[in-house]
């Protein structure tokens, strides 16, 4: 049976950093207290000369990483573990002992670093690094199920983020810190952070079948769920939008879908004014009403009548996870605004105000201002901690309006000049094809 307080140590060594493991191991056994438990994870069958008989030594032929960490958890019973890839500083040992005795019962990963505290929720899911050699609770990774396979150099922050998700907490206790060298941003780490794909839909039935087709041949993170909202206030879409969900979630096989029948009513008319205040207010309650339960770490606003390459949310949910000065609020793919002379955001000078023609678009991110939300990702950590707004004597719409907050809040607004979709409500878009 395990005991309050005891630690193992599992030593993940990746391909290529066997050389020296051997005294990395006999170091930490000589820290005091010593690992309850001692676990040499290796890429392959050739155990390098001189590791201690004190470690269990585990080789084998996995799919992936997690399954490798996965199978070291198996081999130990010890209440915490700690899983690193290098040596552990001096003392390492003792404050983390220490940390464990002392976490609270909701406490799952303990972080070591310089200052102690709690990782806020939201910043976790803004940050692009957290750090490495945590020390983890047997108790709340088994309820989350292991390690997640979903990404591969980003499993800690993964399973931090599955962690926290459940209610569980990550907390910071002082701590030798273990050095972590900087590296390019893996190409899996767009699975990182989970997605919430939000969708109106008023009836419109001569794009229906482009929104289907998108989202079932769309590249999708591997945590994401659907949450749509018919506004048609006719049985018959509201069958068939229900049979698109049902095959949308099982196609991509979505985490959860929630359709939502939303009778607000607004009469539009023929070629009314794109931003014509009335029309602007009912998007406004609409979105209102489904975003506040939007959980994931990341927010897609996807309307009905956008056409995105098949690569667009995975592109835009990428720059989320590249190391920047300031945090990502949103990002959103380009598309007409008006009759296709400008790009649908605003310069970072004057917001709406300020257009951006299409020939000053380049074919990568661009801050900016304001984004539309047509096709675009938002920061969950922006999304759910202010509600959805309307100042029309700004003539600013929500988004435009959740841009201006965010950015007073130091965040940074993108449009990605490299994603280009086709505005069915304005024509072929600039780029295109």
């Amino acid at each position: 049976m395990s005991v309050t307080g005891q630690v193992a140590v599992v030593i993940a060594c990746g391909p290529g950093h066997e050389d020296g493991i051997a005294g990395i191991l006999t170091a930490i056994d000589a820290q005091e207290p010593a690992p309850a438990e001692r676990v040499l994870v290796l890429p392959s069958s050739d155990v390098p000369d001189g590791v201690p008989g004190t470690w269990t030594v585990l080789t084998g032929d996995w799919a992936n990483r997690a399954e490798a960490l996965n199978a070291a958890w198996e081999v130990t019973t010890a209440q915490w573990v700690t899983f690193a890839e290098t040596a552990l500083p001096q003392g390492f040992m003792l404050s983390t002992v220490d940390a464990s005795r002392a976490a609270q019962p909701d406490t799952a990963v303990l972080c070591p670093a310089v200052e102690p505290g709690e990782w806020d929720y939201w910043a976790l899911r803004v940050a692009t690094g957290i750090g490495s050699a945590f020390t983890w609770r047997r108790a709340a990774v088994e309820l989350a199920g292991w390690w997640p396979s979903r990404c591969d150099r980003s499993l800690d922050h993964a399973l931090t983020l599955d962690l926290t998700a459940a209610g569980w907490k990550a907390v910071r206790y002082v701590s030798p810190v273990v050095a972590q060298p900087p590296g390019p941003v893996a190409d899996d780490a767009w699975n990182l952070r989970s997605a919430g794909i939000v969708s109106l839909h008023a009836g419109r039935e001569s794009t229906f079948s482009k929104w289907e087709n998108f989202l079932l041949n769309a590249e999708l993170p591997a945590r994401t769920s659907l949450y749509v909202v018919d506004n048609s206030r006719r049985p018959e879409f509201t069958e068939r939008l229900r049979a698109a969900c049902s095959r949308i979630a099982q196609a991509c096989d979505l985490e959860h879908v929630d359709l939502t029948v939303n009778d607000l009513t607004y009469p539009s008319a023929p070629d009314e004014w794109y931003l014509k205040r009335e029309r602007n207010l009912h998007v406004a309650r609409l979105y209102s009403s489904i975003l506040p339960r939007v959980r994931e770490d990341l927010v897609v606003t996807l309307e009905d009548d956008i056409d995105p390459p098949a690569d667009a949310i995975r592109r835009l949910v990428e720059r989320f996870s590249c190391p920047a000065a300031t945090p990502l609020a949103g990002i959103s793919a380009a598309w007409d605004r008006v009759e296709g002379r400008n790009v649908c955001g605003g310069r970072a000078d004057g917001g709406w105000g300020s257009a951006i023609p299409w020939d000053e678009v380049p074919y990568e991110p661009l801050d900016v201002g304001c984004i539309g939300g047509a096709c675009t990702v938002w920061s969950n950590a922006v999304v759910s901690r202010m509600p959805v707004t309307f100042r029309w004597d700004e003539q600013m719409g929500w988004d435009g309006l959740m841009c201006t907050e965010a950015r007073a809040r130091g965040f940074t607004v993108q449009i990605h000049g490299d994603v280009r979709c086709v505005h069915h409500t304005w024509g072929v878009l600039r780029g295109v094809g």
